[in-house]
């Protein structure tokens, strides 16, 4: 199993980089379904809230914010009492610039898995998307307000522009592969695919098509040897949209205070998770996680700029802040496909 992650992250790696800017958090999978509607119901509780704020380049006078909230919920299981379908629905908006450049996206979310064997199982997710997109150009400075020393906002633009709004509908899909361990910790291999519809948009008199992007993302949770309450996750993530690419790579460092059974299926126990993500070509991602009971998750990172645009951030990104909770709050028994034998 090392070895097939292995030769993941080689594959990921041979992408070449550039950054792709759609829905976007460090954090990615702090926010599930904002990651691959295949998520939908993918826990182990009886309903999941996920909370995501994210501010950037607050340096450059221009603050781009970005908000996220989902719910999900397993609405049929199997004989064996193992998510069957799940449901899930999700909000998404960001704002940035002078200009307010606003997008505001709603996903309703289903899934649908089966088991493979006793410890692996296969999920096909499809959502369905209002997107509402929207940008206000009174009071920008243009070109033609340029004296020669500065701008001008005496200066008549000769702009006849004065805002933006478009509405329209999506649809995405996702595929999610699970291999548990001995441990319990699976292996999981994502590919998703957004803008299957290709929706349309019309900035300054321009009709443009939103490009389909696609998503792969992996992770695996290990034990340190001869110690449980020890560990490392290993994540990776890589977008493509048309000609622009994104590759985030990961790894944090666990350690467990308080009691686990994996044998009993019930946790009492807080994990403290440190570590970094590094966007390749452009930022250092240090990230704090910590996870109580298996049931409520808090995440902290920063993004340190290394690219060219440090320049003018002084090197600094922004903060992001991750919120989750998995209901009811009490130790439960672990849902898997891996069985006791």
């Amino acid at each position: 199993m090392i070895k097939n992650y292995a030769i993941l992250l080689l594959l990921l790696f041979g992408l070449k980089n550039v950054q792709a800017q759609d829905i976007h958090f460090s954090q990615f999978m702090e926010n599930p379904l904002l990651l691959s509607p295949a998520y939908a119901g993918m826990y182990e509780g009886n309903y999941r809230f996920n909370l995501n704020y994210k501010n950037q380049w607050a340096t450059l006078g221009n603050v781009y914010e970005t908000y996220a909230a989902s719910a999900d919920f397993i609405i049929f299981k199997n004989y064996m009492g193992l998510k069957a379908t799940g449901l899930g629905i999700s909000a998404f908006q960001d704002q940035a610039g002078s200009s307010k450049i606003k997008s505001t996206r709603i996903d309703l979310d289903i899934s649908q898995t089966v088991y493979i064997s006793d410890n692996s199982d296969l999920t096909l997710g499809l959502g369905i998307s209002y997107l509402d997109m929207s940008a206000n150009y009174v009071g920008l400075n243009w070109g033609s307000q340029y004296n020669g020393v500065e701008f001008d906002e005496r200066i008549i633009s000769g702009e006849s522009f004065v805002g933006y709004a478009e509405k329209a509908f999506d649809l995405s899909a996702g595929l999610i592969f699970r291999a548990f361990d001995d441990d319990l910790y699976p292996l999981e291999i994502g590919i998703s695919a957004f803008h299957l519809a290709r929706p349309k948009t019309n900035i300054l008199g321009v009709n443009r098509v939103i490009p389909i992007r696609v998503t792969l993302n992996s992770s695996k949770e290990f034990n340190l040897p001869n110690n449980i309450n020890l560990g490392y996750k290993l994540l990776v993530f890589a977008s493509i949209q048309k000609r622009a690419k994104e590759i985030v790579v990961g790894g944090l460092f666990r350690k467990d205070f308080g009691i686990v059974s994996k044998y009993t299926g019930y946790y009492n126990n807080i994990n403290v998770y440190l570590g970094a993500y590094y966007r390749v070509g452009d930022a250092i991602i240090p990230v704090v996680k910590v996870t109580i009971h298996k049931k409520i998750t808090v995440g902290i990172s920063y993004d340190f700029t290394l690219s060219k645009l440090s320049q003018a951030s002084l090197y600094r990104g922004g903060p992001e802040f991750a919120m989750s909770y998995i209901g009811p709050f009490r130790p439960i028994a672990v849902i898997s496909p891996k069985t006791f034998d």
